[in-house]
């Protein structure tokens, strides 16, 4: 039987291929080119980049309502002190008196005002 086999019978040397690389770079490619993949990095640039609400813009707009609440915050507290300071002006006059007298220079009939200044804040020292 052997006259009639017409191959040789020794082995042929194995030369190492990489068709793995060709697997993965094919299958990559076929995930790169599938048409829901690329319907989805569209729409997803169109919603994070391009769009009216957009990512960046969406940032924006929480710092600046941070900073709103922050202000709102600070008007709140500023306006509490002042009722309370509205309602003692309403309730003593003690206090009524003393604003009068630093803040509008006001005085009583048989009294007399003097404004001095301050030397030493008023001139810097020479050099």
């Amino acid at each position: 039987m052997e006259q009639f086999v017409d191959f040789v019978t020794e082995k042929e040397p194995v030369i190492p291929q990489a068709p793995r690389k060709r697997k993965a770079l094919s299958r990559i490619s076929r995930f790169l080119t599938n048409k829901y993949f690329i319907a989805s990095v569209g729409f997803l640039g169109v919603m994070l980049f391009l769009d009216k609400n957009d990512l960046i813009t969406t940032m924006d707009r929480r710092e600046e309502l941070q900073n709103l609440n922050q202000s709102k915050e600070h008007y709140l507290q500023e306006l509490s002190e002042l009722r309370k300071v509205k309602a003692d002006l309403e309730n003593d006059p003690v206090i009524i008196e003393k604003l009068a007298r630093e803040k509008y220079l006001m005085k009583r009939e048989n009294e007399d005002i003097f404004v001095t200044e301050d030397k030493t804040k008023s001139v810097a020292t020479p050099q």
